[in-house]
C-alpha cells in the first residue's frame, strides 16, 4: 500500500510540474509575441510651416522642401516591419515647437525626428549637421541615431559638419523641439541636411526627386538605428551595430573656445606661376577641425572655406596661387566643430612678378606705373622671411629692397669709355700747368723782393 501510495504521489507531482512548466512556457511565448509585436513608433516633423517659411533662397523655401523630404521618409519608414509612422504635419500649418513634442508624446513616441535645411549669415558654410540633446539618455540615443544618419549623408556627397549639442543662457538644450521632447522623455534629433545658399550643397536640393532621396536616406538611417528589415525592399539591418556613447554623467557642452593650434609654413614657391605650397598645423582638443581658408595679404581678404580633410589628420598641405604684382603677407584661418575660429603666423614672401596681366585682390585698384611694389635684388636674395607675431612691421630686406629702387629711380651712372678718360686726362693736366705756373710766378716774385733788399 504505502508503495502504491508513493507512486500516485510521484505520478501526481509529476504531472503539476510538467503543467506548470507547460503554463510557464506558454506564458513567456505570450509574453514575448506581445512584446515582439510592439512596433517602435516614430514620429516626423517636417520643421516651419504656414507663416513660418524657415530658410528661403533662391526661389526655394524650407517649410516645402521639409514637408516633400517628410512625407518620402514616412512612405520609405512603412516599408519596414515593426514600425509606425506619424507626422506632426502633412499640410501647410504652423505648429508651435511645444505642440510638436506634445503630439510625439501623445502618440507615445520612441523618437522624434525634425526635419531642416540651414544657411548661414556669410553664405560661406557648407555641409550637414545633426543636433541632440545634451543630456542623459536622449543624448546618448540621439548620438546613435545621429552618426547612422551623417555616415549616409555623407556617402551622398555631404560634407559633415558633426553631431552637436547647444544649450541656452538657463542651461537647457537651446532648441526650442529638443528641450521640448526632452522634457517629455522622448529622445529627438534635429536633421540639418545641407546649405540652401551654398553652391557645394545645391546639387543635393534643387529638384523633387533629390529631396525625395533625401527622405529615403532618412529613413533608412532610422531603420539601421532600430535594427529593423523589409521584405519589400530585400533589406535585414537587425545586425548593424550603432554607435551609441557611455550614459553622460554631466550634460554634454558644446565647444566654445577657438582651436587650440594653428600655424603655418611655406614649403616652395614657384615664381613663374605665383603657385606657393603651404602647410598648415592645426588641432582643437576639445573637437575637430572642420574648415581652413587663407589670404595673401595679410588678412584684409580670405578664400573661401575649404573642407579640412581627414579629419583625423593635425598637418594639411595646400597650394595657393598668388596674384601677380602683390606683396604676398599669407595668413591662414582654421574653423573647428561650432564654426570658431583660430589664425596663424603670418609669413612674407618677396613680391611676384609674373605674366602680362596683374591681378589684384578683390576691391583693390590697379596701381599705378610709380606706386606699384618694387623688390630689390637684397629683399630677393633674402628669401622667404616668417614672422610670429604681428605684420605690422614690414621685414628689414623688404624695407630695402624698396629703399634700393627709389635710389635707383635718383640717380644716372655713366657707362666708363676711353674718351672719357682722355677728357679726364686732359682736365687734369690743365689743372696741374696752372698750378705749376701759379708756383712759378710765386717764386719769381720772392726772389725780386730778396734782390731789392740787398740793394738797400
Amino acid at each position: 500500500m504505502e508503495a502504491t501510495s508513493i507512486v500516485i504521489n510521484m505520478n501526481r507531482f509529476i504531472k503539476i510540474s510538467v503543467n506548470s512548466i507547460a503554463c510557464f512556457l506558454l506564458f513567456c511565448l505570450f509574453n514575448m509575441r506581445g512584446y515582439a509585436a510592439q512596433p517602435v513608433v516614430v514620429v516626423l516633423d517636417a520643421g516651419h510651416g504656414g507663416e513660418n517659411l524657415g530658410a528661403q533662397y533662391n526661389g526655394y523655401t524650407e517649410k516645402d522642401m521639409t514637408l516633400t523630404v517628410a512625407s518620402a521618409m514616412k512612405e520609405e519608414l512603412e516599408k519596414y516591419e515593426g514600425i509606425e509612422v506619424h507626422m506632426t504635419r502633412s499640410g501647410d500649418k504652423d505648429m508651435s515647437l511645444e505642440e510638436r513634442a506634445e503630439f510625439a508624446a501623445s502618440k507615445n513616441a520612441d523618437f522624434l525626428f525634425c526635419l531642416h535645411f540651414n544657411s548661414s549669415l556669410e553664405r560661406n558654410l557648407f555641409g550637414s549637421e545633426v543636433w541632440i540633446s545634451a543630456f542623459g539618455e536622449e543624448y546618448q540615443k540621439g548620438y546613435g541615431f545621429a552618426s547612422a544618419e551623417l555616415d549616409l549623408l555623407e556617402d551622398m556627397g555631404l560634407y559633415p559638419r558633426g553631431i552637436k549639442t547647444r544649450m541656452n543662457d538657463d542651461g537647457e538644450d537651446y532648441y526650442g523641439i529638443i528641450r521640448h521632447s526632452t522634457a517629455r522623455g522622448i529622445p529627438s534629433a534635429l536633421i540639418e541636411h545641407c546649405h540652401l545658399d551654398h553652391e557645394k550643397d545645391m546639387p543635393f536640393y534643387t529638384s523633387k526627386e533629390r529631396l525625395k532621396q533625401l527622405g529615403v536616406l532618412d529613413a533608412t538611417a532610422v531603420a539601421k538605428y532600430y535594427g529593423l528589415k523589409s521584405e519589400v525592399l530585400g533589406v535585414d539591418y537587425s545586425s548593424y551595430r550603432k554607435e551609441e556613447p557611455p550614459f553622460p554623467a554631466a550634460p554634454v557642452k558644446p565647444d566654445l573656445t577657438e582651436p587650440d593650434v594653428c600655424t603655418i609654413d611655406v614649403d616652395d614657391v614657384n615664381e613663374d606661376t605665383g603657385d606657393v605650397t603651404v602647410s598648415i598645423y592645426a588641432a582643437d582638443y576639445d573637437s575637430y577641425i572642420l574648415y581652413y581658408s587663407y589670404s595673401w595679404d595679410g588678412g584684409k581678404n580670405f578664400s573661401e572655406l575649404q573642407a579640412w580633410e581627414p579629419r583625423s589628420k593635425d598637418i594639411l598641405t595646400f597650394m595657393a596661387n598668388i596674384p601677380s604684382g602683390t606683396v604676398p603677407d599669407l595668413v591662414v584661418k582654421v574653423y573647428n566643430k561650432y564654426d570658431i575660429s583660430s589664425e596663424s603666423n603670418h609669413v612674407y614672401l618677396p613680391s611676384m612678378l609674373y605674366g602680362e596681366e596683374e591681378v589684384l585682390m578683390p576691391g583693390e585698384e590697379k596701381p599705378s606705373e610709380s606706386q606699384k611694389p618694387y623688390m630689390g635684388a637684397d629683399a630677393v636674395e633674402a628669401g622667404i622671411m616668417t614672422a610670429q607675431n604681428s605684420p605690422e612691421t614690414l621685414p628689414a630686406a623688404e624695407d630695402a629692397g624698396k629703399q634700393a629702387g627709389k635710389d635707383d629711380d635718383a640717380k644716372t651712372v655713366t657707362k666708363p669709355t676711353i674718351l672719357y678718360f682722355l677728357q679726364v686726362a686732359a682736365v687734369c693736366s690743365s689743372i696741374l700747368l696752372v698750378l705749376v705756373l701759379l708756383a712759378g710766378i710765386l717764386l719769381k716774385g720772392r726772389r725780386s723782393k730778396k734782390k731789392r733788399r740787398r740793394k738797400k
